[in-house]
Formats: C-alpha cells, structure tokens, sequence
C-alpha cells in the first residue's frame, strides 16, 4: 500500500518539477489535476501496461530494457490525452515519465524495510 501511494506522489511530483523545467513540454493547471493524473497513470501502469510490455518484449529485449523507457512515457502520455488539466507532448511525457522512475526510485530507498 505504502508504495503505491509513493508511486502516486513520484507521478504527482514529477509533472510538477517537469512542467518547472521545461514548460513547453508539459503543463499543469491544478493540484488538483496533477493528483487526478497521477491516479489515471497509475490505473493505466496497473492495467494497460501489462499488456503492452508482453507485446513488445521482443524489441524491448532487442534494445536491452531501454524501450521499457519508451513504454513508461506512453502511459504518461495516454493519461495526458484526457482532459483533465495536464497537458504533455510525447517527449515532455517520456521526460515525466523517467523524473518518476528516479523519485520512486529514491523514494523506495528512503523508506526501505531494514528488517528485511
């Protein structure tokens, strides 16, 4: 439970520090938006993208992983294409999509389990 709700804060987070950093690739009009984002990217990481790596395994294999950064930034992108106050080109989506990974990433680590 606890990293999913991380999961939400890293997408949540990095629209806000994308949007900062390169405003003609994403935009934002609310937190209330970007919190309305981070929970359709996270049902779309949690159904659609399944699917999707399954059917791309062969040119993901083929690349060593790195189309999986391709797959990321299509989620990213697919939620930004509903009307919901984020806006994202596919290069600003990709982007979003790799600030996300690194702050889950270093949120996991912050709040490891030292027990285990």
């Amino acid at each position: 439970m606890l990293g999913a709700v991380l999961s939400l804060v890293a997408n949540a987070l990095a629209v806000v520090i994308v949007a900062r950093l390169l405003p003609e690739e994403t935009r934002w009009a609310s937190w209330t938006a970007v919190g309305v984002f981070a929970l359709i990217v996270g049902l779309l990481n949690a159904l659609l993208r399944p699917l999707v790596r399954v059917l791309t395994a062969p040119i993901t294999c083929l690349t060593l992983g790195l189309f999986s950064i391709v797959i990321n930034g299509a989620m990213f992108w697919l939620a930004a294409q509903f009307d919901l106050g984020v806006e994202a080109t596919f290069l600003g989506a990709i982007v979003t999509a790799l600030v996300a990974g690194v702050l889950s990433g270093l949120f996991g680590f912050l709040v490891r389990d030292d027990d285990r």
